[in-house]
């Protein structure tokens, strides 16, 4: 009777111990978090002091951003509804400035055609610039190769905008440029064509040119993380090359072709430097209409100016980025 007892009362006594073990440890995790709790800002009183650090890391880009871009916006705000005059302009709030600005067809038409301008841009970057992309990021198999040819494709950002765009001019473009010299030796033209000396076609290529490349490096990066396993499963189960582009590619490289259309719409919507230079001063586009109004000392004119064309940039990459959620795909 007693030796079959002893087993019974022994398991007893190991669950009583074993139960104020655990009711102890719960006792000490109630009283002072854990170390890794703490570490990760868990434990209690933590949220406070790590908001404060986050707080601390993010206030000199926040007074960045908030000197160099906000506080100019909202000076060129106010200043567009100030009131011109002969002698340069008073702080009397008008309307009178959008009221013109709004009647201006010159600048409506100004407007249209640089929109033009910036489409054509991003799509001619975007059908050139893949393919190269591509070919970096999928065929070349060496990532030292590959890091050499993608050096290489950003040479050009080694000198300076207005360097290129007087290269792309004085050479290539022109009656006598290289462009119709070499078109006429190949027996392809008789004359030189006019369109390729300071014309609305030289300006649109100088830009295809001169903003490629900020369509191939998102694209490139994008690539570069495609899934290869995928696009090899995708061939196994008999899909095409056009197929398997569109469901495999496509899909997962789409944050880097609406982050490249950004980059180009905008810039070239805002550019007056390309136009001023290729142009020749024959072309004119919204931002060169701005810059004139500024150096005529018509401030508010060229602050109201300036508004329209944000907003209308607001409102095409907000157009652009519904092609693709930015936040769930990178």
């Amino acid at each position: 009777m007693s030796s079959s007892s002893t087993p019974d009362h022994l398991d007893e006594d190991a669950a009583r111990l074993a139960l104020e073990e655990v009711e102890e440890a719960e006792a000490v995790l109630a009283q002072r978090p854990q170390k890794a709790e703490a570490a990760l800002g868990e434990g209690a009183g933590s949220g406070r002091s790590s908001g404060w650090v986050t707080a601390a890391l993010a206030a000199p880009g926040l007074l960045w951003i908030g000197f160099y871009l906000i506080a100019p916006l909202v000076i060129i705000v106010l200043v567009s509804f100030w009131t011109f005059t002969d002698s340069g302009f008073e702080r009397t709030w008008t309307l009178e400035n959008y009221s013109e600005l709004f009647n201006d067809s010159t600048y409506w038409d100004n407007m249209i055609s640089t929109f033009v301008t910036s489409l054509i841009a991003v799509v001619a970057c975007l059908v050139l610039g893949f393919p190269v992309a591509y070919f970096l990021a999928l065929k070349v198999e060496s990532l030292r190769i590959q890091i050499a040819l993608f050096i290489i494709a950003l040479a050009p950002f080694w000198t300076s905008f207005l360097t290129r765009a007087i290269a792309w001019t004085f050479p290539l473009m022109g009656r006598e440029g290289a462009l119709n010299q070499v078109l006429i030796k190949l027996g392809i033209i008789a004359e030189p064509i006019p369109e390729f000396g300071f014309s609305t076609l030289s300006v649109r290529l100088a830009m295809i040119q001169l903003y490629i490349l900020f369509m191939i490096t998102p694209l490139f990066f994008s690539l570069a993380q495609v899934d290869r396993h995928a696009i090899e499963a995708a061939r196994d189960l008999g899909g095409n090359w056009w197929r398997t582009f569109r469901e495999v590619i496509l899909p997962q490289t789409m944050p880097g072709i609406v982050i490249g259309s950004i980059f180009i719409f905008v810039l070239t919507m805002g550019d007056y430097g390309t136009v001023a230079t290729v142009g020749g001063g024959n072309i004119t586009s919204v931002g060169t209409l701005i810059y004139s109004k500024i150096g005529a000392v018509q401030y508010p004119q060229g602050a109201a100016s300036a508004v329209l064309l944000v907003i209308v940039l607001m409102v095409g990459v907000w157009v652009i980025t519904r092609f693709s959620n930015l936040r769930e795909e990178l």
